[in-house]
């Protein structure tokens, strides 16, 4: 009857449970996020393949191959099925464990009355060990390592935004460049054809040396422009190799064909969609997921430290055959069995376990303050991203009325130069100007693309974990 006792009392044991989940508390009220950001009520969840909105097959090839071939991407991959197997391993070690074994021993002696001269022993077996875990131990360790699969998870969502966001950028900084040196050479066909025409002025005396002088120099100055765009365009190329994790040779798009340049024009996007968002693009975020996941992982190191305070008790039994002769050693008469259970209760540990406590409660806390922090860089990182995508757009706006006025300037001053209405140095600075805000409006339309780009980042690239 005692035996049934004992089974109850541990049974009974085992179903307690030793401090709290912890709930995430929100800093920042879904209010506060909703006036902050200006949201309207009705979200729409972002697409995971947002970055098609920019229409260019290229981009998205390249950033599909990415996905499965970059290097830092798979080393997270291979982070994640790590955490699993960790999970995997340390999850059982509150179940009993069982061993099987077998050993012989054999001695032999010199003659002697008092040593036997030949010695032969056989043993073999199981023994069983088992820590009962009366405080709820194993959900403790099963929740920090749950964690650590969740943070693997969330690392690889985070890098795979940072990623897209690093290809889309060099992307676009290629195309500037190469959008650049197109029109540097258009400039410089320009240049050679006004060059002729200060020459044949300057032979009939139409012209003075000083003017000749400044249309070479105007071309020169063009000239030497090109090797700088030819040197980014190739640091641009080999960034987008590093980040698809592929060579030239192996990479799925041309780089060099560049016909449909995205940088060419001002892109078309709807303001509006920036105030759709939903009200938990914020924690919903890779990085603030994370952050979430190291407060509930140290919150069951917590509970983990009060624990140890309490008794813990553990069996150890064995079950085995031992004979000197082989051939009998599975005889009933040569089995042995014992159990060992017992109880261990701390009682003075000079203050170590209560410290570990207060320590694991101050790791906790800074968790907490980490993941207020990275929410509110989350909040603002969005708001930052609004504000520089309408400036963009304003700023192209602009530029885009300028140079068509600075076009028809350009016209005229190089007719009227014809007909020796003016002298060179105008048209040398009508030529200048336009070329100036030729250059300004490609950069203003690559720097809308790149500010969309970094909205969809901070918005978390649309990975919505719950």
């Amino acid at each position: 009857m005692h035996k049934y006792c004992i089974l109850s009392i541990i049974i009974c044991l085992c179903a307690c449970d030793v401090g709290r989940e912890y709930k995430i508390e929100d800093f920042i009220s879904d209010e506060q996020i909703k006036n902050t950001l200006n949201l309207e009520n009705n979200g729409k969840k972002i697409s995971i393949k947002w970055y098609e909105i920019f229409n260019d097959k290229d981009l998205n090839t390249l950033l599909k191959d990415a996905g499965f071939y970059n290097l830092s991407l798979r080393q997270g991959k291979e982070k994640l099925l790590q955490a699993r197997y960790l999970y995997m391993m340390n999850t059982k070690e509150t179940l009993p464990m069982f061993n099987a074994n077998f050993e012989y021993d054999f001695s032999k002696a010199n003659n002697s009355k008092d040593i036997l001269n030949n010695s032969n022993f056989f043993r073999t077996g199981f023994d069983v060990s088992w820590e009962i875990d009366l405080w709820g131990k194993s959900k403790n360790v099963s929740s920090q390592y749950y964690e650590i699969i969740n943070k693997a998870k969330y690392s690889i969502a985070n890098t795979l935004i940072s990623l897209e966001g690093e290809l889309i950028s060099n992307y676009i900084s290629l195309r500037l460049a190469q959008e650049k040196l197109k029109i540097a050479n258009k400039n410089l066909r320009l240049q050679e054809n006004i060059l002729r025409i200060v020459k044949d002025k300057y032979n009939t005396g139409l012209e003075d040396k000083l003017a000749l002088n400044q249309a070479q120099f105007l071309l020169e100055k063009t000239k030497t422009d090109i090797p700088v765009l030819l040197t980014e365009i190739e640091k641009y190329k080999n960034a987008i190799f590093i980040l698809s994790g592929k060579t030239a040779k192996d990479l799925s798009v041309n780089l060099d064909n560049f016909q449909n340049n995205i940088t060419s024009k001002t892109f078309k996007y709807n303001i509006k969609d920036l105030y759709k968002l939903p009200l938990d693009v914020i924690r919903s975020r890779p990085d603030v997921k994370m952050a979430e996941a190291s407060i509930k992982s140290q919150n069951s190191y917590l509970n983990q430290a009060i624990i140890d305070l309490y008794p813990s008790l553990s069996l150890e039994a064995s079950f085995v055959f031992l004979s000197s002769r082989g051939s009998n050693l599975f005889n009933s008469d040569n089995q042995i069995y014992g159990y060992n259970p017992k109880i261990s209760i701390p009682i003075w540990q000079w203050g170590k376990l209560v410290n570990n406590i207060e320590l694991q409660k101050h790791i906790k806390e800074e968790y907490i303050l980490n993941y207020n922090e990275v929410t509110l860089t989350a909040l603002y990182d969005i708001k930052n991203a609004i504000t520089g995508i309408e400036q963009a757009f304003n700023k192209c706006r602009l530029l885009e009325n300028s140079l068509y006025t600075m076009r028809d300037v350009l016209d005229i001053s190089k007719e009227k130069y014809k007909n020796g209405l003016i002298d060179f140095s105008t048209l040398a600075e009508s030529e200048q100007n336009f070329l100036d805000t030729e250059n300004s409006y490609i950069e203003a339309n690559s720097d809308v693309l790149k500010s969309i780009t970094s909205f969809y980042k901070a918005c978390g690239g649309g990975y919505s974990f719950k």
